[in-house]
C-alpha cells in the first residue's frame, strides 16, 4: 500500500523483483508461513536485502542461508526465529549463523529502557481515562468507545457507563430507561459476548441519578454499571 512518497505494487513478486531492501512486518498466520522461500528470494534483485523483523516463520531460514552463502543476497538482518533461543550465551544454533553479512538480533525493541517508560505511562494514562471518564479506546480485548469530556461547568450532566452482555433487546431497555431525560449523546460497541454503552445524560434531581442506576444495573443482562461525575 502507498504511504508516504511509496507506490503500491501489484504483486509480492513484482515487489521482489524491483525492491533493493525487503523489509518483513507481517503477523505469523496460515498464509504467511515461508511467505518468503527458496522460490521469492530467487526472484529478489541479485545484490539485495532481506530483513525479517516480523515472526520466524515468516522466512525460510534453510533458503535464506543458502541465498547468503551463494552471493545472491548482498546480506540480510533477522531478529526473529523459527525457535527462540531460550536465553543469553550458548545454545542458540541457526542455519544462518555465518553466514556472510548476516546480522542476528533478539527481537527485543519493546524491552528497552525507553519502551517499558513510554508502556508504563501509555497504560497508567488509559486506566486513568477508563476509571475517570469510561474511555475504552485502543483496548485490546474489550470495545472501543469514547465521549467528549463533560465541561467541568455543566453540573447536571452525568455519564452512564454500563457493561452487557451483547444480546438483542439490550440497548432498547436502557434507552427505555433513558427515555424520560435529555440525552445529551451517547456510543456503543461491543466485542465477543461483551457489549459497552455510554450515554451522558441530564439529571436535574439528583434522585433520578440513584433511579437510572437501579433501573439499569436491574436489566438481566447487566455486567456492571457505573456513573460519573
Amino acid at each position: 500500500m502507498p504511504i508516504g512518497m511509496s507506490t503500491a505494487i501489484e504483486s509480492l513478486d513484482e515487489l521482489l523483483a524491483e525492491a533493493d531492501y525487503v523489509s518483513c512486518h507481517v503477523p505469523e498466520t496460515p498464509e504467511t508461513k515461508n511467505m518468503i522461500g527458496e522460490r521469492e528470494l530467487a526472484l529478489m534483485k541479485p545484490g539485495s536485502y532481506l530483513i525479517n523483523a516480523s515472526r520466524g516463520t515468516v522466512v525460510d531460514i534453510e533458503a535464506l542461508a543458502a541465498a547468503l552463502k551463494s552471493g545472491h543476497l548482498a546480506g540480510a538482518a533477522v531478529d526473529v526465529y523459527p525457535s527462540e533461543p531460550l536465553a543469553n550465551g550458548p545454545g542458540f544454533e541457526s542455519p544462518l549463523r555465518g553466514c556472510p553479512n548476516m546480522l542476528l538480533t533478539p527481537h527485543i525493541g519493546g524491552s528497552t529502557e525507553e519502551a517499558q517508560r513510554m508502556i508504563g505511562i501509555e497504560v497508567a494514562t488509559a486506566i486513568t481515562k477508563f476509571v475517570n471518564s469510561g474511555a475504552s479506546i485502543n483496548a485490546v480485548n474489550f470495545a472501543e468507545c469514547d465521549l467528549r469530556a463533560i465541561p467541568s461547568t455543566d453540573l447536571t450532566t452525568v455519564r452512564i457507563v454500563n457493561v452487557h452482555q451483547n444480546v438483542p433487546g439490550v440497548l432498547r431497555q436502557i434507552n427505555n430507561i433513558l427515555a424520560d431525560y435529555n440525552v445529551n449523546k451517547q456510543i456503543s460497541d461491543s466485542k465477543g459476548d461483551v457489549a459497552y454503552f455510554m450515554a451522558d445524560v441530564t439529571v436535574d434531581d439528583p434522585k433520578d441519578i440513584n433511579t437510572i442506576y437501579e433501573h439499569i444495573t436491574a436489566i438481566n443482562e447487566n455486567i456492571i454499571t457505573r456513573v460519573l461525575f
